[in-house]
């Protein structure tokens, strides 16, 4: 049989034990665990894995402009700065003031015949020594529209935009001085002025 007394000595000994004890673990941290190699190289494998496995963002397709070339058209003919052209000439030309040494009608024509009688027509009023002569294109009215729906080679619009191109190609621009249209009296805007240059 225990005494009383040794009793309760043990009991405040247990006691004193395991309060030491909860004041000792309570400054104790769990060490942190290293995951082994074999974990950190799966881990590693997975995450490329992962990465592997996204999406690709979709090129996204460029828009590219081709410029569109269009064909040059030679300027109009005008004075030579050094061909000596004064302003009491030429504003007798744009009049209608100067005498007409000559005249060609190309109503009827195609293109590409009125582009050789031109030439033809220049050059032998360049070589004549003829100063002023008139070419009448047709102004490509509502005639010549109906006429150029059958012939769209004879509309004679386009024969009056394509005169002064004709008259500044090489083969004849060194006779041309200047252009000008003419006044209603000699076909408005159906027709046109040429200034021939002087023969040397």
């Amino acid at each position: 049989m225990t005494k009383p007394g040794k009793t309760k000595h043990t009991r405040n000994s247990q006691m004193d034990g395991d309060a030491l004890f909860e004041a000792v673990m309570r400054d104790i941290r769990p060490l942190k665990r290293r995951p082994s190699r074999h974990a950190r190289g799966t881990a590693k494998l997975a995450a490329k894995m992962e990465i592997a496995a996204r999406p690709k963002p979709k090129a996204t397709a460029r828009l590219t402009t081709t410029p569109i070339h269009r064909p040059s058209v030679p300027p109009p003919v005008h004075a030579n700065p050094s061909g000596g052209l004064d302003k009491r000439s030429a504003e007798r030309l744009r009049r209608g003031q100067m005498a007409i040494d000559g005249r060609l009608d190309l109503h009827g024509h195609t293109q590409a015949d009125a582009h050789r009688a031109a030439h033809a027509f220049i050059a032998a009023g360049y070589r004549s020594g003829k100063r002023c002569v008139l070419i009448i294109t047709g102004k490509g009215g509502a005639r010549d529209n109906i006429e150029s729906s059958f012939m769209p080679d004879r509309d004679s619009g386009v024969l009056r935009r394509n005169l002064p191109r004709w008259l500044g190609e090489a083969s004849v621009r060194h006779m041309v001085l200047r252009i000008a249209s003419a006044r209603p009296q000699h076909g408005g805007e159906g027709a046109y002025y040429v200034l021939l240059r002087r023969k040397r």
